[in-house]
């Protein structure tokens, strides 16, 4: 909960400031040395001992995210490193698992199996079936074989693009509509086809692509 304090005095500057937020810290800050023209010592001596507290919390949650995420690769790293090629069946064991390939997870591969992370970064970025943003919780899929190319499919992806403001392979800020392309779904006969949240959808024209993205956006607000 964000609290916004008043402005204390030099008299008041060592209260108890743990009820506060980051940004409530940052604002009492402010306001303190608009007011007085400078920051007193004895709240800057308690904000910085309360900054420290929150920062060993800090890395102590870092520390248990570190070690869940070193156990998890090296789980990764040992069911395929015997196999030949291992480097892209442990990828696919860790978007399976997180729905992409995270940073930290590949720096973490990178140094468990002696590989540069520019490497990592190579097979990534070289096979489209990678991610390496978080998938959103809906998915709005363009099929952009020949068929659905010739039919109009780039129409379509470029209304999408505009709409939810963002490009083919990305995610929306708020993590909601992931779109992406994938070169054939197998239904040249409903060119050109898009697939809602697993769902195909055929014969679709860029006058339909409002509704698509409302229906996902209404389920939003039905849930919520």
């Amino acid at each position: 909960m964000n609290i916004h304090p008043s402005v204390p005095g030099p008299e008041t500057a060592a209260a108890d400031l743990r009820q506060y937020d980051e940004a409530a810290l940052i604002d009492l800050l402010e306001k303190t040395e608009q007011k007085h023209g400078f920051i007193p010592r004895d709240l800057s001596e308690e904000v910085t001992r309360l900054l420290s507290v929150k920062l060993e919390r800090l890395r102590r949650i870092q520390g248990k995210l570190d070690s869940t995420i070193r156990r998890d690769v090296q789980q990764h790293v040992s069911h395929w490193r015997e196999e030949e090629g291992n480097l892209i069946m442990i990828l696919h064991a860790i978007q399976n698992q997180h729905g992409y390939v995270p940073r930290e997870v590949a720096m973490e591969l990178s140094r468990e199996l002696g590989v540069p992370l520019a490497r990592i970064y190579e097979v990534i970025t070289f096979y489209h079936y990678f991610k390496l943003q978080p998938p959103g919780a809906h998915a709005i899929t363009v099929c952009n074989g020949t068929a659905c190319y010739l039919k109009g499919s780039r129409d379509l992806i470029n209304e999408l693009s505009s709409q939810l403001g963002i490009a083919e392979g990305q995610t929306t800020a708020d993590r909601m509509i992931h779109l992406d392309t994938v070169r054939c779904i197998g239904c040249c006969g409903m060119a050109p086809a898009v697939v809602v949240d697993g769902k195909t959808c055929g014969h679709v024209k860029t006058t339909e692509i409002a509704g698509h993205i409302a229906s996902i956006k209404h389920l939003k607000e039905s849930v919520a």
